[in-house]
């Protein structure tokens, strides 16, 4: 008798697999928001920066990315202390790992990186 019961749960199963797998293939794609700085390069070469700005670059590429393209601070046109508040309005967006004292260490990077490269 048990046997039955046994290939009623297997069907179900099954039918429950396909209905999650149409539903997702058939679910709309959430849209990403690109930005003309996206479409510029995705990293610096800092090997030419000190030491620190290096250590700093690590963090920015691991927090940064996990949002956006790094291409997109990259390539804005933010100087100096404008950083500042573009990083903390990132800081307050859910999941982006960023603590205040990696967003200090990030503006620090960036604030440098607009001074050496001499963004337009």
């Amino acid at each position: 008798m048990r046997q039955p019961v046994v290939w009623v749960s297997v069907v179900i199963v099954i039918g429950l697999m396909v209905i999650i797998t149409v539903s997702l293939v058939n679910m709309p794609q959430a849209t990403v928001k690109t930005f003309p700085a996206d479409k510029g390069p995705n990293f610096i070469d800092v090997s030419s920066y000190p030491p620190q700005m290096q250590e700093y670059y690590k963090i920015f590429e691991q927090k940064c990315s996990r949002c956006h393209t790094l291409a997109r601070p990259i390539n804005s046109k933010f100087a100096g202390e404008d950083w500042r508040k573009y990083v903390y309005k990132m800081m307050r967006k859910p999941g982006s790992g960023l603590t205040p004292k990696t967003a200090e260490q990030i503006i620090e990077l960036l604030v440098y990186d607009s001074q050496v490269r001499k963004k337009e």
